[in-house]
């Protein structure tokens, strides 16, 4: 017998719910995926549904790209902040620029970029003190600018990297604040959130743009994204304009560090909570590298190192959800039940919910790395969607768990990082799942 997902009969909220829902999106997730793999609810006359069913997922984002575009709603609050970069664009403007940089990210090329990730992380380490207390999501977040600068754009930001990560936080908590108003005002309204935004958005660009026109003054060509764009021509022959430019390294240099940045916070954090977790992984370190610098042939003896990095992204994934809005009644049966989304919907890809669910992780709220071992039971795909799935994939993924490996892996050679006694566990949904306040990490030097 067919049952059916009603989508005209929603859970309709009251005022009261709907602000509780504003304010606790996750814990909402989190208990309708408890309740049900498909949950509909409607605030005001907007129709929500937050999916967690690894197959319904792949009717929508695998078989049925065409039909669904970014969330409306929160692509206008990013296209702020990153203009029409890839992220951002849809339908032939997405194909066009996403051809353009995903060379970038192809495994044979980030394969090089090994050496400096490594190299930037005993940079750092090499300058902390034995016994102090580091602010490590500082920390963290200049390092993978530095790194993502340089892999992308051949500049090194060792001496803006520091003022960049303030920009970059800047643009989150004003990001996240438009995002929780139901009707953010247009960006020239002089608000004080839109005022802060723009003075962030005007500094970060005067930087890139004299990055930009470093790159086009010299002729050179280093072979990386930046001279790519700098490069491209249209199909009359027309360069990418400064603009676009601006756009694409502002994509790049939010969303390819800010993930990263964010999921190594947790891993320290989770090893702080699971001491065997991390003697276990210090113990791999040292067999497989002792004090040498690390290179990418290494990375395949890190196994463990790996699984701690994807356990982690399951129970605390940066991207902890994706909208998609569909473009036209889209209906369909998975598994014996009919599904119907309305045009114009807010259809939610709950992640984090997903990857908390019993029947896809069994003892989900424990954090097991060998969960991921070779040999041991898998998830279905699609329930496991740290970098989202189908063709808009995060271009980055291979990126990013290189370079979380190569990032921990080199921390590890060099100290113990013990999170302070008041340090704990809650999250700041700021676009991303940042741990709330700062993540302090007592340093015992190796």
């Amino acid at each position: 017998m067919t049952t059916t997902v009603d989508s005209h009969k929603p859970v309709r909220l009251s005022w009261r719910e709907s602000q509780t829902f504003s304010q606790d999106r996750i814990g909402w997730m989190i208990r309708s995926a408890a309740k049900q793999g498909v949950s509909h609810f409607q605030v005001l006359w907007f129709d929500i549904f937050f999916v967690a069913d690894p197959d319904v997922i792949r009717e929508l984002i695998v078989k049925r790209p065409g039909s669904l575009h970014r969330d409306p709603f929160t692509t206008n609050v990013l296209r702020r902040i990153m203009g029409n970069g890839v992220f951002i664009a849809e339908d032939e403007a997405w194909q066009r620029q996403r051809k353009l940089v995903a060379p970038a990210f192809h495994a044979m090329r980030i394969r090089a970029y090994a050496e400096t990730m490594a190299a930037y992380t005993r940079e750092m380490a090499g300058r902390w003190q034995d016994g102090e207390v580091r602010h490590l999501d500082r920390d963290l977040t200049q390092l993978t600018l530095r790194i993502i600068a340089k892999t992308m754009f051949n500049v090194d930001l060792v001496e803006e990297a520091e003022r960049i990560g303030r920009l970059m936080q800047v643009l989150l908590e004003t990001g996240e604040k438009q995002l929780d108003s139901a009707y953010p005002p247009p960006n020239w309204v002089p608000t004080a959130t839109n005022r802060r935004q723009n003075a962030a958005l005007r500094e970060l660009h005067a930087l890139i743009r004299d990055i930009i026109r470093e790159r086009r003054a010299s002729g050179r060509d280093e072979g990386d994204l930046l001279s790519m764009l700098v490069q491209a021509r249209d199909e009359e022959g027309r360069p990418m304009s400064e603009a676009q430019i601006v756009d694409e390294c502002t994509t790049l240099m939010t969303a390819g560090h800010e993930t990263t940045a964010v999921a190594l916070m947790w891993v320290w954090l989770m090893l702080g909570r699971h001491p065997e977790v991390a003697e276990r992984l210090y113990a791999e370190v040292d067999a497989q590298l002792g004090r040498a610098p690390l290179t990418f042939e290494a990375l395949a003896g890190l196994p463990y190192t790996e699984q701690v990095i994807k356990e982690t992204l399951r129970l605390y994934p940066p991207a902890f959800s994706f909208g998609r809005t569909p473009q036209e009644d889209i209906a369909f049966e998975v598994n014996g039940r009919r599904h119907a989304f309305r045009k114009g919907a807010s259809v939610i890809i709950s992640t984090m919910a997903m990857h908390r669910l019993p029947e896809y992780f069994p003892d989900p709220e424990a954090f097991r790395p060998e969960r991921w071992a070779a040999g041991a039971p898998q998830p279905p795909k699609y329930a496991y969607l740290p970098f989202g799935g189908g063709p808009r994939i995060c271009l980055g993924n291979l990126f990013a768990m290189m370079e979380a490996q190569v990032i921990l892996a080199t921390m590890a050679q060099h100290a113990r990082l013990t999170p302070e006694p008041e340090q704990g566990l809650d999250w700041d949904p700021l676009i991303t799942l940042r741990p709330k306040g700062p993540v302090l990490m007592r340093v015992a030097c190796r």
